[in-house]
């Protein structure tokens, strides 16, 4: 490719932003509707925080469950491997647990705050 091919192609990516924006408004005056910035009430941010980590929470959960079912399966009767396997899935177990109250809790008092809001 010739320099000058490239260089009218780098003039052109320079020049046509510049183009475009010229026929529209400043974009950062007030009456611009696409600038404006949602409103979110604290109530639901906060279901939507506790819901993804509840989530993974419970995903990891799983994943723990099976590592243990897999060493568990595997253990050819060694008991300190059972044992890692039974820890394993008694902690992925209470685990499950805890996050399901923290959850319910976590909800419950942000429902409350969005009846006083």
């Amino acid at each position: 490719m010739s320099k000058k091919f490239i260089a009218s192609i780098l003039a052109l990516s320079l020049i046509l932003p510049v183009i475009t924006l010229a026929q529209d408004q400043f974009p950062f005056t007030a009456v611009s509707p696409r600038f404006s910035l949602p409103t979110v009430a604290l109530e639901s941010t906060v279901k939507r925080v506790t819901d993804i980590l509840f989530y993974f929470i419970v995903l990891i959960s799983i994943i723990m469950v099976l590592w243990g079912g897999v060493t568990l399966a595997t253990a050819a009767g060694d008991p300190t491997k059972v044992d890692l396997a039974r820890h394993l899935i008694m902690y992925a177990l209470i685990a499950i647990a805890v996050g399901a109250i923290s959850w319910g809790l976590i909800n419950l008092v942000a429902s409350y705050i969005g009846r006083l809001a």
